[in-house]
């Protein structure tokens, strides 16, 4: 196990994923495959349905602790404010309540159909990628995946809010800086873990010697380096005391979520195509170098002239 954890970290291995990723056919692949199955539409529809999902989820969250007196779990708390005020919301009036039970009950239900509806679509993409646009059969697998991946989705962001949240004040010592660190690692493995369950569960048939972990890194860095991109446009904005900055804060942080759902399809075609390829970077995370193939007694026979 350790030899083959040290053979992905060779400098070979990191170097024909650089090579991979490199690749202009790849990305030539990449973007038609985009076109063909029109991901920015796709992906504008699932933004769209789950931002409502999500801020009608935070609403009935926070109003259930304010006014229901129900204790939330750290993560769902945090996962609760950090929605709401992501996308530069105002936030619960703690003295208003506009909604009885029924009326909660009603909200959560049409914000949690909205985000099973967003993530349906979002598998779809991922399947039509990996299955070449073969259609799907209708069975169990396919109605309760969606429902399977919600529930991951809403887990995974509630361990990263607590994560992040623990981590992001300044904390001075030796210490808390590596305890800082190891939940920024908790975090992101956290992240790759879910992101490699989807693209295992989403194809029909999953194709022997497919890779998960290229499209799995390609969108864990481009995926920090929008959200780096993010923050830093919200302190800026913070800081220019701008008329209109609330709307642009809001278009930043739809614009960063947007990107983070196309970048999911794009890692299922960086997939796709590292075994198309068949370089060194497409093999499962971890598994050395197969050997040579014996040669065959063809090779051997002499071509003899009548």
């Amino acid at each position: 196990m350790i030899k083959r954890f040290l053979n992905y970290l060779s400098p070979a291995v990191w170097a024909s994923t650089v090579a991979l990723y490199g690749n202009g056919r790849l990305w030539r692949e990449v973007w038609l495959q985009a076109a063909r199955s029109r991901w920015a539409e796709v992906a504008a529809a699932i933004a769209f349905l789950w931002l409502l999902g999500l801020l009608g989820l935070s609403f009935v969250l926070l109003h259930l602790e304010q006014h229901q007196a129900l204790p939330l779990p750290l993560g769902a708390e945090h996962l609760a404010q950090g929605l709401q005020t992501s996308p530069a919301i105002a936030p619960v009036d703690a003295n208003v309540n506009l909604l009885g039970r029924w009326g909660l009950g009603l909200l959560g239900l049409g914000a949690w159909l909205c985000l099973v509806a967003g993530s349906q679509k979002l598998i779809q993409l991922v399947a039509i990628a990996y299955d070449g646009g073969s259609p799907r059969p209708v069975n169990w697998r396919t109605r309760l995946l969606p429902w399977g991946v919600t529930l991951l989705g809403l887990a995974l962001a509630g361990l990263v809010f607590s994560l992040t949240k623990g981590a992001a004040g300044p904390q001075p010592g030796l210490a808390a800086q590596v305890g800082r660190l190891g939940r920024w690692a908790i975090a992101l493995a956290s992240i790759a873990l879910g992101l490699a369950v989807v693209y295992r569960l989403a194809p029909r048939r999953w194709a022997p010697g497919l890779p998960l972990w290229p499209g799995v890194r390609l969108v864990l860095l481009l995926g920090l380096v929008g959200l780096g991109l993010r923050h830093w446009g919200l302190a800026w904005l913070a800081g220019q005391e701008l008329a209109y900055g609330l709307l642009l804060a809001l278009g930043l942080n739809l614009g960063a979520l947007y990107g983070l759902i196309l970048l999911v399809p794009v890692g299922a075609q960086v997939n796709l195509s590292a075994l198309r390829h068949r370089g060194i970077a497409s093999r499962p995370w971890g598994m050395p170098p197969s050997p040579p193939s014996p040669p065959s007694f063809e090779s051997f026979k002499i071509n003899r002239r009548d």
